[in-house]
Formats: C-alpha cells, sequence, structure tokens
C-alpha cells in the first residue's frame, strides 16, 4: 500500500534506520509516481542508510523505481554515486538512460563548481 503524503513527511522528520528500512521497502515496490517522492524523500533524509537505500533502487525491476533513485541520488552527489549512476548507462529502458545522462550532467557541474 504507498505511503500518503503525511506518512512520508513523518518519516522524514523521524529519520533513523527504521524510517529510512521504512522509505526503501516501500519505494522498491512502489509505482509511478509515487516512486518519485519516496526517493526523494530518503535523498531528504539524506543520511548514509538513506543513500544506501536508494543505491539498492538502482537495481529496481520496474524502470521508473531505478529513475527515481537515480534523480535523488544526484542531489547527494560524491564519487560513490556518480559512479553507481554512470553503470546504468546502457539500461534497458531509454527512460534511464535519458536520466542517467541528465544526473551525470549535473553532478559533473557540481565537480566543476567545486574543483
Amino acid at each position: 500500500m504507498p505511503l500518503n503524503s503525511k506518512e512520508i513527511a513523518d518519516l522524514i522528520q523521524r529519520g533513523g534506520s527504521e524510517a529510512v528500512n521504512i522509505l526503501t521497502k516501500t519505494l522498491l515496490n512502489s509505482n509511478w509516481p509515487d516512486c518519485d517522492r519516496i526517493a526523494r524523500a530518503l535523498a531528504e533524509i539524506g543520511s548514509d542508510d538513506a543513500k544506501f537505500g536508494l543505491l539498492s533502487a538502482l537495481k529496481g525491476r520496474r524502470h521508473h523505481i531505478r529513475s527515481a533513485a537515480i534523480k535523488a541520488l544526484a542531489k547527494l552527489g560524491g564519487n560513490e554515486v556518480r559512479t553507481a549512476i554512470a553503470d546504468l548507462a546502457t539500461d534497458p529502458a531509454y527512460e534511464v538512460r535519458q536520466d542517467v545522462a541528465e544526473a551525470l550532467r549535473m553532478l559533473d557541474n557540481e565537480i566543476q563548481k567545486i574543483g
């Protein structure tokens, strides 16, 4: 059963491993557009556990889950994230490949600003 906006907001506020586990499990079983809201919630929590949950969603069986994870991870940044996203450059779903290209552009622009 999908989480409503209030439940997601409560989980973001609560944070911690339990909230991240609930959001990750829900993300991996979600449909579009719910997956986008859930992935954004994990990115907002921003913990290592949340990042791990999003990284695991890159292996989601549905392309919309992978796309949602890519967009959320791009907001978190980092070399590990960039490498994981780049690995999906040959994903069978066009939408995922398109999101990979956009995320890599965004991450590379951030690196240039820092450097």
